[in-house]
C-alpha cells in the first residue's frame, strides 16, 4: 500500500512565522526529528504501507535528508 503526504509549498504559510522563514514546515524539528519523520513513523505502524509519496511544491533536494532518515530508521521508501 502507498501513502500520500501533502507537504504544501513555500509561498504563503504565515501562521508559523517567524519559525518557518528558513525551514519548511514539514521539516520543522519536533522532539528531535523533522515533523515529516513522525508522520512516516506513524504510517509504518500500520504495517501495510511500503511507500510514501510526498506531494507539494518544494524543491526535491530540500527533503533529501529526511528521506534518507526515514529509509534508514523506519524502513519505508519515500519519493
Amino acid at each position: 500500500m502507498k501513502a500520500v503526504i501533502l507537504v504544501g509549498g513555500p509561498s504563503r504559510g504565515t501562521r508559523f512565522r517567524p519559525l518557518s522563514l528558513h525551514t519548511p514546515k514539514p521539516l520543522f524539528p519536533l522532539a528531535g526529528y523533522p515533523l515529516l519523520f513522525h508522520h512516516a513513523r506513524a504510517l509504518a505502524t500500520l504495517g501495510k504501507v511500503t511507500e510514501i509519496l510526498l506531494i507539494g511544491f518544494h524543491e526535491p533536494q530540500i527533503f533529501e535528508g529526511v528521506i534518507e532518515l526515514v529509509k534508514k530508521e523506519v524502513g519505508i521508501t519515500v519519493r
